[in-house]
């Protein structure tokens, strides 16, 4: 008999040889389309079962749409490919108290009680790590005028923003949403708009309900701690849609067989953040082992970074923080003679510096590779990452794909990923954030 376990991410029971986890609705069990996302299985094994095999898991349906998957633990186990209800023996036991399930081959019961399996509309708890995570998208509504509004989570506070400015009934609702879910405050704002037309006030967080957010609050991501804040412009510090690849830095595994930093190599291992911003990816990479050369066009961002070094027990002064145009640091670094072991390339849609000029991603992302390819070590890691929804995945691969290649380099290993599942759609045209990765040879 399974007895509870700790409840982080879907994980419901384990013990030494196995896992019993709820998938979530919002992803597949497995993805198997072009440009797809992760499906749940290889999420779950890739961060918390790396020694597991997908073929030897098995499932069963609860009804209502509620899947359950029990992961072995370790190797060994053979069996027909991952689908649901292979290899089960599934029954409801008397009374409601919950279900039985036996593995063929572990020879091991689960029982789950009906009231670790009742809905609470904790959605987001089911499948994130809720004592190392508590900043991720937690809720979506569109109002009866058609305004669409996503809900992000930071800690003890929530953020709002809709797709035009709200009525008050829209910022009534959200609210009542963030006090139901025991918020300290809660911020709104429009995500996007022409400033020409009066909208930019309304692009910064404005405090709606409870106390503000204090400078440098913290919040946890992956058990990493980053401060973040509504008194800096549009941004609040952290792109929560990246949480997966910051993770496959922090774990130095991109999927399995394919680590950010293969082999033993040199010693430190060096890591390029490129658009830097407040130095999530740096952060990670540091965590890892890694010197990190990071750079932003603002000071303040980079000073923001060191920060968020600084929570993690980081000292700064081992790392570089190198402030200015990304074009003009990737042409000094050439010179110098650097090579790294992984580069990070995130540009945003548009920016403008003085060095460079205009930087829109559809045009100057192939230089923008091209020129940090030639920085690379043989093998080393390259993740490209593209938030433009209109920009559809095959195209972004092509302009990628053709700056490796253009650069006179090969391409090893790679993996495609979208955002995460509490970002709504993963798969094909409807995704926004594009990545990928590739070794390059």
């Amino acid at each position: 008999m399974l007895c509870s376990a700790k409840h982080s991410s879907s994980i419901i029971y384990e013990n030494e040889l196995c896992f019993l986890v709820e998938r979530p609705s919002v992803c597949p069990l497995v993805s198997s389309l072009p440009f797809a996302g992760e499906g749940f299985l290889d999420w779950f094994l890739r961060r918390f079962s790396p020694d597991s095999e997908a073929k030897a898991c098995r499932t069963v349906r609860l009804g209502g749409g509620r899947e359950l998957v029990l992961v072995p633990k370790v190797k060994g186990f053979g069996g027909a490919a991952c689908s649901n209800d292979s290899g089960w023996e599934c029954g409801r036991v008397s009374s409601p108290d919950g279900w039985r399930m036996w593995h063929p081959w572990l020879g091991s019961t689960v029982f789950v009680s009906a009231q670790v399996l009742s809905d609470d509309g904790k959605h987001c708890h089911r499948w994130l790590d809720s004592r190392g995570t508590n900043a991720y998208r937690c809720a979506r509504f569109t109002s009866s005028a058609g305004n669409f509004c996503v809900v992000d989570r930071l800690g003890d506070y929530f953020l709002g923003q809709f797709e035009k400015p709200p009525q008050r009934r829209e910022l009534d609702k959200l609210a009542k949403f963030s006090q139901k879910a025991g918020g300290k405050g809660c911020y709104w704002k429009v995500s996007s708009g022409d400033s020409s037309a009066g909208l930019s006030s309304v692009c910064r967080p404005r405090l709606l309900v409870g106390r503000p957010m204090e400078a440098d609050y913290r919040v946890r991501e992956s058990g990493v701690e980053y401060g973040v804040g509504f008194s800096a412009g549009h941004s609040f510090g952290l792109f929560l849609d990246q949480r997966e690849n910051r993770f496959r830095f922090l774990q130095n595994r991109i999927a399995p067989g394919f680590s950010v930093f293969p082999g033993e190599g040199r010693r430190p291992l060096l890591a390029l953040n490129a658009f830097a911003y407040t130095c999530g990816f740096s952060v990670c990479a540091g965590l890892a082992g890694a010197k990190v050369f990071s750079v932003d066009l603002s000071r303040k961002y980079l000073d923001w970074g060191k920060r968020n070094f600084a929570f993690n027990g980081l000292d700064p002064a081992d790392h570089e923080f190198l402030h200015g145009d990304v074009f003009g640091w990737l042409r000094r670094l050439q010179r110098r003679g650097r090579r790294f072991e992984a580069i990070v390339l995130d540009p945003p849609t548009f920016s403008r510096s003085k060095e460079s000029g205009v930087f829109q991603v559809e045009r100057n992302l192939p230089r923008l590779v091209e020129m940090a390819v030639g920085l690379l070590s043989a093998g080393g890691r390259l993740l490209v990452s593209c938030n433009k929804a209109s920009w559809l995945p095959e195209q972004f691969t092509r302009s990628v794909e053709g700056a490796v290649w253009q650069a006179g380099r090969k391409i090893g290993k790679r993996l495609f990923v979208t955002q995460p599942w509490d970002f709504g759609w993963t798969t094909g045209k409807g995704v926004s954030l594009k990545s990928w990765w590739f070794e390059v040879l």
